[in-house]
């Protein structure tokens, strides 16, 4: 236990330097969680992904989808963990994170979008103004927002879509508006509901528009 210690207030250290030291933190939270050592107690390890998952939300991209492309293949890894790297995720991850919150269950509501509101934005904004229109409509951040418009395969598109609960219908209009053309408009089919529904929910809670970050802060 000595040796625990010493490594815990270690990565504690590293916490307190800031963003100076975040991708040395990243790195050694990792290596921790995917080789646990057998003599750590199991109470440990949610803090531990806890304090990966809130770090690697700070983060830029690059770290992001370096540390993603680690994470596959391991089952043991809490959900909330795994679903903050979905948007920049290789695609054997995504499908893992998708099977993962199917097999969760349902979740609690999502917040649910203003599908015309959103397919009119996306017919007379400019780019700019749509994705903030965007993030405003499905109560997510724009970082997170951009990052969803931007996936070529127009699957993260369904999946905030299902989340949000709006048609099949008005996600075509919007992958073909503003998303990946006609080869996206198949993905709406492939996302299961639960599946989307739980990572929407994980987005607008972890990822929320400043407005609603700022509300949940005050309460």
């Amino acid at each position: 236990m000595p040796a625990a210690k010493e490594r815990l207030c270690h990565l504690l250290d590293l916490a307190e330097e800031g963003p100076a030291r975040r991708a040395a933190l990243i790195g050694e939270l990792a290596d921790l969680l995917l080789a646990w050592p057998c003599d750590w107690p199991e109470a440990m390890r949610a803090p531990v992904a806890a304090l990966l998952e809130r770090t690697s939300r700070e983060s830029d991209d690059g770290e992001r989808t370096k540390l993603a492309a680690r994470l596959g293949g391991h089952g043991e890894l809490p959900l909330d963990l795994i679903n903050e790297f979905y948007l920049c995720a290789p695609g054997g991850l995504r499908r893992e994170i998708l099977m993962r919150n199917e097999l969760a269950g349902p979740c609690g509501d999502t917040l649910a979008a203003d599908a015309a509101h959103v397919v009119e934005a996306a017919r007379n904004s400019t780019a700019c103004a749509f994705a903030e229109s965007f993030a405003a409509a499905f109560a997510v951040a724009p970082r997170t927002a951009q990052a969803i418009l931007a996936d070529a395969s127009g699957e993260a598109l369904a999946v905030l879509c299902k989340g949000a609960h709006v048609e099949r219908a008005a996600f075509s209009a919007l992958a073909l508006l503003k998303g990946a053309g006609e080869a996206a408009l198949p993905a709406f089919d492939t996302v299961p509901r639960h599946a989307a529904e739980r990572l929407t929910r994980y987005w607008q809670i972890h990822h929320a528009a400043p407005e609603l970050a700022r509300t949940a802060a005050a309460e």
